[in-house]
C-alpha cells in the first residue's frame, strides 16, 4: 500500500459502523459544502464513510461529489493527529459548481479536528 492509497480498511462499510459514528457523540462539523460527523478511534487509521442523498442531484452529480470527497480524504488523512471515523455528507443546496471547494473544506475539517485534540479550549 502506498501512503496515499485508499484501501478497504480506510472505508466505513457496514450500517453498524455508520451507526457507531452517529450515536458515538463525536464532533459535528459544518464547513460548506461539507457536513461531517467525526468519532475518534482508539487505534488503527482514519476511515471515511459517505452519505450523499438524492437531494444533492442525480447519480452523475452524486458520484462527482463522492469522487471529490474520496480524493480529498485520500490525500489528506495523514494530516489528522489522531485516527477518526468520518461520515461526510453534502449540503443539498450545493450545486455541482461547488465540487471544487471540497479539498479546501476538507483541510479545514482536519484543522478543526486537530485543534479539538489539543489541550486547552479548542472546539471543533
Amino acid at each position: 500500500m502506498t501512503r496515499f492509497g485508499f484501501p478497504r480498511q480506510a472505508r466505513l462499510l457496514t450500517e453498524g459502523q455508520f451507526r457507531r459514528v452517529y450515536a458515538g457523540g463525536g464532533a459535528r462539523l459544518h464547513v460548506a459544502p461539507l457536513r461531517v460527523r467525526a468519532l475518534r478511534r482508539a487505534d488503527g487509521g482514519s476511515r471515511l464513510g459517505l452519505s450523499i442523498g438524492r437531494k444533492v442531484g442525480n447519480a452523475v452529480v452524486r458520484n462527482r461529489w463522492k469522487r471529490a470527497v474520496r480524493e480529498a480524504f485520500r490525500l489528506n488523512r495523514h494530516r489528522l493527529h489522531a485516527p477518526h471515523d468520518l461520515v461526510v455528507s453534502i449540503d443539498w443546496e450545493a450545486g455541482t459548481e461547488r465540487v471544487g471547494e471540497v479539498a479546501e473544506a476538507f483541510l479545514q475539517v482536519i484543522e478543526r479536528l486537530n485543534a479539538a485534540e489539543e489541550p486547552g479550549d479548542g472546539r471543533p
